[in-house]
C-alpha cells in the first residue's frame, strides 16, 4: 500500500505526459547474443542493434541489424546483418559501439593482455549496409589491452579511451597511472592517428577515458576517482573526479577548454564522469557513489567566461531512482534524456526513461516520459539509448526467457519543445547549489600521434 505522504505528493504534482514508440525495430533473423539490442547506435535515419559476441575460435563474427527510415515514414531493414571479419580466437566483440555520419566503430577486446582494436566501418551498398574498412590499434610497442573501452565518434574525428574497465572474473584489471585517450581523424583512404590526450600523472587520472562525448568539436572525458570494482577485486581508488573538456578549433588542433567537477556537498560520490553527454553547449555529467546506490545527473553549460553549474535533473515524486540513474544520457533538441533500469515507478514496471527540458525561469524539469507499449525484458528499460534530433531510440534486449526474440529498438519522436513544467519540490535548481569552477581554455596539443 502507497504510504499516505507520498499519496499527497502525487495528488499534488502535476501529471508528467508520455508517449509510446512509434515503431518497434527487430533484427531480421535469429540472433546469437543472448543481449542482442543491448548495444545500439543512431545517426540520422539509420539506425543500429547488435549485442556482445565472444570468439570462441574466430573468424567472423557478431550481428549488427541495421534499419533505414524511409522517406514514406516507415522503417526498412537491411536483410542481412553486418559481421566482424578476421576475429581472433578468444575475442569478445561489439560490448561498444560508436555511429555518426557515415563511419561506425566497434569494440574488439582481447583477453590475452595483448592490446585490443577498434574495427571500422563505412557505409556501403551492400546487403548490410556497411563495409568493413579497417582496425585501430594503439602504437606498436605500447601494448592497451583495454584500448577501445570508451568510443565516441562524430563521423570525423574517432576517440578511443584506454582505461580498463572490463570483468574479466577473477582477472584483475588493468591500472594504469595516466591512461591514454587516442584521436583520429577520416581521411580518404581510411583513418590516421592524431596523437592522444593525457592528464598529468601526478593527479592520478587512473579512470580518464571511463566515459566520453563528442559534439560540435567539444569533447568531454569523464574522470571519475572510481568506478564498480569487479568481482573479487578491490575498489581502486584515482584522485579528485571530474571531466575534461576540450574543444577543436578551427586549425584542427585540440586545446583544453575547462573541468567540470562535482559540487561541494557531493564529494562522497567518487563516480563523478562515469557517464557524460554533449550537443557542444552542454554537457549533463552522471555521478554514482559507487559504494552505495546513490546516483545524480548534473548539468552544466558553457558560459562566457567557461563551464557553470546548471543544475541537477530530478524526476516527479512518484519516480524512485535507482542505483542506475543516468547510466545511459542523450542530448535531444535542447533537451536531456535520461534512462534508468532499475528506477521504481509505482506499481508498474521497473525502469524509467524520461526527457527533461529546461524552462523559461532557468530550471530543469520532467517534460516528458517514453513508455514501451510492447514487452520488455524486466530491469532492462533504460540500459540504453540514443538521440539525434527529436527521434529516440531505447534499447529492447533480447530476452529468451521472456518470450522476447530476437531483440532490437523501439523508437520514438519526441513532441515540439515546450517549457518544461515548474521544478518539482525538493529539486535542486541552478541557483541552490555553488557553481563548479570554471576554467580559461589553454592549449596543450595532443602527444605524439600513434603509428
Amino acid at each position: 500500500m502507497m504510504p499516505l505522504a507520498l499519496s499527497i505528493l502525487l495528488a499534488a504534482a502535476p501529471p508528467v505526459p508520455t508517449i509510446s514508440q512509434s515503431a518497434v525495430l527487430d533484427a531480421p533473423s535469429p540472433t546469437v547474443s543472448p543481449t542482442f539490442g543491448m548495444v545500439i547506435g543512431m545517426s540520422g535515419d539509420r539506425v543500429l542493434a547488435s549485442g556482445p559476441d565472444p570468439s570462441k575460435e574466430g573468424g567472423s563474427l557478431g550481428q549488427i541489424a541495421t534499419f533505414q527510415l524511409q522517406p514514406t515514414g516507415e522503417w526498412s531493414t537491411f536483410k542481412e546483418m553486418q559481421s566482424i571479419d578476421q576475429v581472433r580466437r578468444g575475442t569478445m566483440v561489439l560490448q561498444r559501439l560508436a555511429f555518426a555520419g557515415e563511419q561506425l566503430l566497434v569494440s574488439e577486446d582481447r583477453r590475452d593482455g595483448s592490446s585490443s582494436s577498434v574495427v571500422t566501418f563505412e557505409m556501403a551498398a551492400t546487403p548490410s549496409g556497411w563495409r568493413q574498412l579497417s582496425r585501430l590499434e594503439p602504437p606498436a610497442g605500447s601494448p592497451e589491452p583495454a584500448f577501445g573501452a570508451s568510443l565516441a565518434t562524430d563521423g570525423t574525428i574517432a576517440v578511443v579511451a584506454t582505461v580498463d574497465m572490463r570483468v574479466l572474473g577473477d582477472k584483475a584489471r588493468t591500472v594504469q597511472a595516466a591512461p591514454k585517450v587516442f584521436l583520429f581523424e577520416r581521411i580518404a583512404n581510411g583513418w590516421k592517428g592524431l596523437g592522444f590526450l593525457q592528464r598529468d600523472a601526478a593527479k592520478q587520472p587512473t579512470f580518464f577515458g571511463a566515459s566520453l562525448a563528442l559534439a560540435k568539436n567539444t569533447l568531454a572525458i569523464g574522470c571519475p576517482k572510481a568506478i564498480a570494482a569487479a568481482p573479487h577485486q578491490s575498489l581502486v581508488q584515482g584522485g579528485d573526479s571530474v571531466v575534461v573538456v576540450y574543444r577543436r578549433g578551427s586549425d584542427g588542433g585540440w586545446a583544453h577548454d575547462g573541468e567540470l567537477t562535482p559540487p561541494p556537498h557531493r564529494l562522497d560520490y567518487l563516480g563523478f564522469g562515469t557517464t557524460v553527454a554533449t550537443d557542444g553547449e552542454r554537457i549533463a555529467v552522471r555521478q554514482a557513489q559507487i559504494s552505495g546506490t546513490g546516483a545524480e545527473v548534473l548539468v552544466y553549460r558553457r558560459g562566457t567566461t567557461g563551464w557553470v553549474y546548471d543544475g541537477e535533473l530530478v524526476p516527479q515524486v512518484d519516480i524512485v531512482r535507482g542505483a542506475g540513474w543516468g547510466i545511459t544520457l542523450a542530448l535531444a533538441d535542447g533537451r536531456i534524456v535520461v534512462g534508468d533500469p532499475t528506477a521504481l515507478t509505482g506499481d508498474q514496471m521497473a525502469g524509467y526513461v524520461g526527457v527533461f527540458a529546461r524552462s523559461s525561469d532557468g530550471n530543469w524539469g520532467e517534460s516528458l516520459r517514453l513508455k514501451p507499449s510492447v514487452p520488455v525484458t524486466t530491469s532492462r528499460w533504460g540500459v540504453s539509448l540514443r538521440a539525434d534530433g527529436r527521434r529516440v531510440v531505447v534499447a529492447r534486449p533480447a530476452s529468451e526467457r521472456e518470450g522476447i526474440v530476437p531483440g532490437g529498438v523501439l523508437v520514438f519522436m519526441l513532441p515540439e519543445q515546450r517549457d518544461a513544467p515548474p521544478i518539482p519540490s525538493g529539486a535542486v535548481s541552478a541557483s541552490d547549489v555553488p557553481l563548479a569552477p570554471s576554467v580559461q581554455p589553454s592549449s596543450p596539443a595532443p602527444n605524439a600521434p600513434p603509428q
